[in-house]
């Protein structure tokens, strides 16, 4: 990864008030954010369905309360390629 990717995420990091330690990566922000890119309308809904769970326990992601779990990293993982 190039400094120029990496800074942009931190960018968009601070833009959503999410606060991180210097040098400390937020993986749920980090997925949330690429969510919100691949899905900008009702995300959760879309996110939700491409895990198979259920759009509650998307909208906990997006909202940071709840870390990402492996079948909502996959989902994205499968939505990119």
């Amino acid at each position: 990864m190039g400094e120029s990717f990496t800074g942009g995420i931190a960018t968009a990091i601070r833009k959503q008030g999410i606060a991180l330690h210097r040098g400390a990566i937020n993986c749920t922000a980090i997925h949330s954010i690429i969510a919100r890119a691949i899905w900008p309308r009702k995300t959760a809904e879309h996110w939700a369905a491409a895990a198979g769970i259920k759009p509650r326990m998307a909208k906990y992601w997006l909202a940071g309360t709840h870390e990402v779990s492996d079948a909502g990293k996959l989902a994205i993982i499968r939505e990119i390629d």
